[in-house]
């Protein structure tokens, strides 16, 4: 079976409640459309109904199986806005001031209804930045009492089958932390051998990502983060397999393994690729997706207490279906 169709079998195994707050967006509602055909979960819509009605006619969908709420109205607003100024206290948040920011961003709203237990998950970014997702995901949703680093990662599916899982990887950071410190480095990693373990169901083989391997490119800043990093993870999770620093090619080509690092852990068999910085992680997955075409799910936040999952700007409506999949996947598993 292939990996989306194994999400999407995962997802239908409950009906889960994963809500889009950007409903008039017309790449949402043909992805709505096709998540309701295939049953993946119920599926719930933020906007004007009248606008989603008229913007479903022409794009030619039907999303009458979804859940629709009034962006006029509302509901649930003054439960949503005593949450935001309870979460947000120390801030000092006055009401009027949360019920502004709630019904202008909507992502807001959604994060909201995530974290009281209305819906069950978050997708969004088809037309909101990243900022805003991770904004609103970790002041709304809120970081996940083990992992003090909310954090993304990207799920990379290759042609190739024989690298990492039957060809998917874990990629992270890809997406919010510019420049993570050795202990942040320490809790992405650790927070993505645990998606890897719910989403690749394999044994997580996390590769360290640096320009050198076990000291081949000197002693650098950048170089002495990582491997301060893998010392860390591997003091917190002494049993999962992971190596650092390490190069690309070291980390998914045995024989290159053997050669430079024969006491590598992970054999050039990495499933899991940490990368130093975002700078390092955003191209590289992009650079995989457009010349290898690679495909690209995410990013998925991690370290959060509920499952949500951004989305890129120029993603199409099949992107958002795979995402809402493995979004509603993951509110079925433990780990994140």
């Amino acid at each position: 079976m292939d990996f989306i169709e194994k999400i999407y079998k995962g997802a239908r195994k409950s009906k889960k409640k994963i809500i889009l707050p950007e409903g008039e967006t017309p790449r949402v509602l043909r992805a709505v459309d096709i998540i309701l055909k295939k049953e993946i979960c119920l599926p719930v819509l933020l906007g004007d109904p009248g606008k989603i009605s008229k913007i479903s006619k022409e794009e030619g969908v039907n999303v009458s199986g979804s859940e629709i709420i009034d962006s006029g109205s509302y509901g649930n607003l003054d439960k949503y806005v005593a949450l935001y100024c309870e979460i947000r206290k120390h801030k000092k948040i006055e009401e009027d001031e949360a019920r502004k920011l709630i019904t202008q961003n909507p992502v807001f709203y959604a994060a909201l209804g995530v974290r009281s237990g209305d819906f069950d998950g978050l997708v969004a970014g088809a037309s909101t930045t990243t900022r805003d997702v991770a904004k609103a995901a970790i002041y709304c949703i809120g970081p996940d009492k083990d992992t003090p680093v909310v954090s993304s990662s990207i799920i990379m599916i290759f042609k190739d089958k024989d690298i990492g899982s039957n060809g998917v990887f874990i990629f992270a950071d890809a997406g919010i932390i510019p420049d993570p410190t050795a202990e942040q480095l320490r809790d992405i990693a650790i927070a993505s051998a645990k998606m890897a373990k719910v989403i690749l169901d394999d044994e997580p083989k996390v590769a360290m990502l640096s320009y050198s391997t076990k000291g081949s490119g000197g002693s650098g800043k950048s170089v002495e983060k990582v491997r301060e990093a893998t010392r860390l993870v591997s003091e917190k999770m002494p049993n999962l397999l992971i190596d650092g620093e390490v190069q690309v090619d070291c980390a998914v080509v045995p024989e290159v393994a053997d050669r430079k690092d024969p006491a590598n852990r992970i054999k050039g068999r990495a499933n899991v690729f940490i990368f130093p910085n975002l700078d390092a992680g955003n191209i590289s997955y992009k650079i995989a997706e457009r010349f290898a075409k690679a495909h690209a799910l995410g990013p998925v936040l991690q370290g959060l207490r509920k499952p949500a999952s951004d989305l890129s700007r120029g993603c199409n409506a099949q992107d958002i279906v795979d995402t809402v999949a493995v979004t509603a996947f993951r509110t079925q598993k433990s780990g994140d």
